[in-house]
């Protein structure tokens, strides 16, 4: 079992640290799909162009993914502020290198799997950091507003997750994407000192529980988790599969999508996908709220369902503002799917961080598996992109048909 750590800071200022390094940890990764078409005009891959550009992406989703569970680990041992900083350190160097290398396939995989490697740095320790900062260790309880709260520290990465896209459309016809990448390496390179000064080097070490549980509290924890894990925990997991190969897929191909099918300029698309994921920061918000009011399946049914209706939306609508709308939706649905899982996860497992490691192993290797799809399909089927959206609807169908065995708690 881990071991908890002294509070030194209040709830709020815990919450308060983790939004704003999770907002910015996210810039540089959200930068690279609204400029897919821009870098494959410059890599000069010829007609494996869109197979490079998948396997960049392929490359940073797994970076992110893949040392997950031992990063949840570090997380439940170690101090989470110095990962929570080094996670900024990460990103802010890949984006530097992708910046400084130029058109090379080598040198912007690499670049993009520092970035996805700083991504996928902070998520356990970070996620475990909020939730810790909200629980009462005397009583082994979350705060009853804990959806809530993660939909809040969301908001954050969402946020990051739009500035990247939205700065493109204002900086593309000023600068290269080369200097895009380098300009925002500063102020991620800035905040993990400032995290450093303020924050992190004043975190408490790990102190030993002074809680002590009965015998037979613990023998009915261990019956319930053992439950959970062979069938909800299960059942969540394939949801998670179903929901993850889906956005792997579609947002990797949404702004190439608006620019070669719906006749965007390359920077109206990355402000088109900026804005929209701007306001699909909302949905952190709804689906904590949702999950709270009513049940964690309710708001999950609900996205996955949402999210098949608004896809076909995407690709049969051809007015600005009607795709405007959808963007919108999609973003919003895409962000209720991450409190209310890590919620789930935080409420029925023991060490959070290492709970929260498997599930940002498992969304981001599944997620990578999406560009190199799309890469192939599109290769096969030059600037058609029908067979992907089928696939993103009917894998948000399953995901939705998948969650119904489950049993409402509220």
């Amino acid at each position: 079992m881990s071991i908890p750590y002294k509070k030194t800071l209040s709830a709020r200022s815990s919450l308060v640290s983790a939004f704003l390094v999770h907002l910015t940890v996210e810039i540089p990764y959200f930068i690279f799909p609204v400029l897919v078409l821009t870098v494959g005009e410059d890599l000069n891959l010829g007609e494996y162009t869109w197979i490079g550009l998948g396997t960049i992406g392929t490359i940073g989703t797994l970076a992110a993914g893949l040392p997950a569970p031992l990063f949840g680990w570090l997380s439940d041992h170690i101090q989470r502020g110095k990962m929570m900083c080094l996670s900024l350190i990460l990103s802010a160097s890949g984006a530097f290198i992708i910046g400084l290398v130029g058109p090379s396939l080598i040198g912007v995989s690499f670049g993009f799997s520092l970035v996805g490697l700083g991504v996928g740095l902070y998520h356990p320790p970070g996620l475990s950091w909020v939730t810790s900062a909200y629980k009462n260790e005397e009583k082994g309880e979350y705060s009853a507003y804990l959806n809530r709260i993660l939909g809040i520290h969301g908001v954050g990465g969402t946020i990051g997750s739009s500035i990247g896209p939205i700065s493109v459309f204002f900086l593309i016809d000023v600068m290269t994407w080369h200097e895009i990448y380098i300009m925002w390496s500063f102020p991620l390179f800035l905040l993990s000192l400032l995290f450093w000064v303020f924050v992190a080097r004043h975190e408490s070490p790990r102190i030993k529980s002074e809680v002590n549980y009965k015998k037979n509290s613990g023998n009915i924890l261990t019956s319930n988790l053992k439950f959970k894990i062979n069938s909800n925990l299960l059942i969540i997991f394939v949801f998670m599969f179903l929901m993850s190969l889906t956005w792997g897929m579609i947002n990797f191909i949404l702004a190439p999508f608006l620019s070669e099918i719906k006749g965007f300029e390359i920077s109206d698309a990355a402000l088109f996908i900026g804005v929209s994921h701007l306001f699909g920061a909302s949905g952190q918000l709804l689906g904590g709220s949702m999950a709270d009011r009513f049940s964690e399946k309710t708001a999950l049914l609900f996205a996955s369902a949402l999210q098949g209706i608004v896809i076909f939306g995407i690709f049969v609508f051809n007015i600005p503002l009607v795709l405007f709308l959808l963007y919108m939706v999609l973003f919003v649905v895409n962000a209720i799917f991450w409190p209310v899982t890590n919620s789930f996860l935080a409420q029925n497992t023991i060490q959070i961080g290492s709970a929260f490691g498997g599930f940002m192993l498992t969304v981001n290797v599944v997620r990578a598996v999406g560009p190199t799809l799309d890469g192939f399909l599109i290769t096969l089927f030059p600037s058609n992109y029908l067979l992907i959206f089928i696939f993103g609807i009917i894998f948000s169908m399953g995901a939705f048909l998948t969650l119904i065995p489950i049993k409402n708690k509220k």
